[in-house]
C-alpha cells in the first residue's frame, strides 16, 4: 500500500497515486476495455524449446525435461502446450531435425505433450517460415492468429521477415524466470472466458479435413463417390435464437466464407435478433469421418414473400462439402420465399463467399443482389447430406 498512496500528490492537487502505480492501473484498465482477440495456434520448436537439448547430438535419450537434470521448466511448458491443446488451441511443430528421431522420441519417451494433440508436424532441414507456411495452410488460419515459440532469435527473425503479424517468441532456455514469465504470458495470449464444444473438436475436425482432401486427390479430383459416401448429417435449428454463443462467436471470428465481414456487439446481436419477423438458422455437421460442431450461422427477415440476408458465415473446416449449397436449399424450403436478398460487400479476405456467389449469378456479386429460386435449382451441385432438425431451445 505505502507504493500506491503519494500523500503529496494528494494534498496539493488531489490526486492520490505514485505514477508507477497510476501507470499500472491504466494498463489494466485499457487492457479490459480492449480485451485482446485470444491466439489460435501455437507452432513449437523442439530442441532447447520443447526440451532441453540437441536431439541430433545427444540423442532419444540424452534431452531432458526434468527435475534431476534441471531441465524441469521444459515439462512445465510442455505441460502448458497440452492444457492450450485440451481447450482447442492448435499446437504444430515446425523443426530442424531428424524425421526418424522425432519419431522415436515421441514413441519411447513419456512427454507431458502427447502426440496426438500435435498437427502437423514440420520437421525438415528447409526454412522455418515454409514450415510454417505450410502448417498455416493445413490450419486454414492467418499469421495474426499464431504464435511461434523457438529458443533461436535468428531463426524468430526469418519468420518474422515473411510473417511480420506472426507474435514470435524467444523460449528462455537458461533462464528459468524468464521461462516462468513467459508461461503466463502464454496463458494470456490464448485465454479465453468460455470453451465451446467447437473449440476442442477443432484439431480433429483439422484432421478428417486433411484426410478428406486427401482421399479428394487421390481420387482424381472426383468427389462424387466421397461425398456420397461420407453419411454427412446436417442438424438445423431454424428460429430466433439469442442465447446461442457459439453463433455469435462464429459471426465475429469468421472471415473467409462471410457475407460482408460484420461484427456485432453482444447487445446488437440480441436485439438484432429481438426484432419482428428476424430468424436464425444454425446448421452444424457429422459424418463417417467425425462432427465439425457448429459451422454455419445464417442471420435474415422474412417480408411480403422475398428473405433478406444479412449475415452469413461458414467456418473453413466445411469447405469442399457443399455445405454452402445445402444451406442455400434449406433458405428457400423454409422462409418460402422466390427471392432472396444478400447484403453482400467484399472484404480482403472473403473471397471465397465472392466465388461462390458469383459460381451462381454468373458474374460478380455486388451490394443487394438477388438470387432466385429457380437460378439456384439450375446451378445447384448434388447434395448427399441428410437433415436432422432441432426446435428452439433443444439441445444438439
Amino acid at each position: 500500500m505505502n507504493n500506491r498512496l503519494d500523500v503529496k500528490s494528494e494534498l496539493i492537487s488531489g490526486f492520490p497515486y505514485h505514477l508507477p502505480h497510476a501507470s499500472v492501473i491504466a494498463e489494466q484498465v485499457a487492457w479490459l476495455i480492449h480485451y485482446p482477440v485470444p491466439k489460435k495456434g501455437l507452432v513449437t520448436d523442439l530442441d532447447d524449446t520443447l526440451w532441453r537439448g540437441i536431439l541430433g547430438e545427444d540423442g532419444v535419450r540424452g534431452v531432458s525435461w526434468d527435475l534431476d537434470r534441471k531441465s524441469h521448466i521444459h515439462a512445465l511448458y510442455q505441460q502448458m502446450l497440452d492444457s492450450l491443446a485440451e481447450m482447442g488451441v492448435l499446437i504444430g511443430v515446425a523443426s530442424k531435425n531428424n524425421p526418424e528421431l522425432v519419431e522415436e522420441i515421441f514413441k519411447s519417451r513419456e512427454l507431458l505433450l502427447k502426440k496426438d494433440r500435435i498437427f502437423p508436424f514440420e520437421v525438415n532441414w528447409g526454412l522455418k517460415s515454409e514450415s510454417i507456411g505450410r502448417i498455416l495452410e493445413a490450419w486454414n488460419i492467418g499469421p495474426e492468429s499464431v504464435v511461434f515459440v523457438d529458443d533461436s532469435a535468428m531463426e524468430l527473425d526469418q519468420v518474422k521477415s515473411i510473417y511480420p503479424k506472426i507474435e514470435c517468441l524467444q523460449f528462455p532456455t537458461v533462464d528459468e524466470k524468464k521461462a516462468w514469465e513467459q508461461l503466463y504470458q502464454l496463458r494470456d495470449l490464448f485465454g479465453k472466458e468460455t470453451i465451446q464444444e467447437e473449440d476442442v473438436l477443432r484439431l480433429d475436425s483439422l484432421r478428417s479435413a486433411a484426410l478428406h482432401r486427401g482421399r479428394e486427390q487421390s481420387a482424381g479430383g472426383q468427389p462424387e463417390d466421397l461425398l456420397r459416401a461420407a453419411q454427412a448429417e446436417l442438424t438445423v435449428c431454424f428460429a430466433s435464437n439469442s442465447n446461442d454463443s457459439r453463433a455469435f462467436e462464429l459471426v465475429n471470428k469468421t472471415n473467409q466464407f462471410n457475407l460482408n465481414g460484420r461484427r456485432y456487439t453482444l447487445g446488437e446481436w440480441k436485439t438484432a435478433l429481438e426484432e419482428n419477423d428476424r430468424f436464425l438458422m444454425t446448421v452444424s455437421y457429422i459424418d463417417k469421418y467425425g462432427p465439425l460442431g457448429k459451422i454455419a450461422v445464417i442471420k435474415g427477415r422474412r417480408e411480403s414473400g422475398k428473405a433478406f440476408i444479412d449475415t452469413w458465415v461458414m467456418s473453413c473446416r466445411a469447405f469442399g462439402r457443399r455445405i454452402e449449397y445445402k444451406c442455400l436449399d434449406l433458405l428457400f424450403q423454409k422462409t418460402g420465399a422466390d427471392e432472396i436478398a444478400f447484403d453482400f460487400l467484399p472484404t480482403p479476405r472473403n473471397e471465397p463467399a465472392r466465388e461462390f456467389f458469383e459460381s451462381l449469378l454468373g458474374e460478380k456479386p455486388h451490394e443487394g443482389f438477388l438470387l432466385s429460386r429457380k437460378a439456384f435449382s439450375e446451378k445447384c451441385l448434388p447434395l448427399y447430406q441428410t437433415i436432422k432438425e432441432m426446435e428452439h431451445g433443444e439441445s444438439e
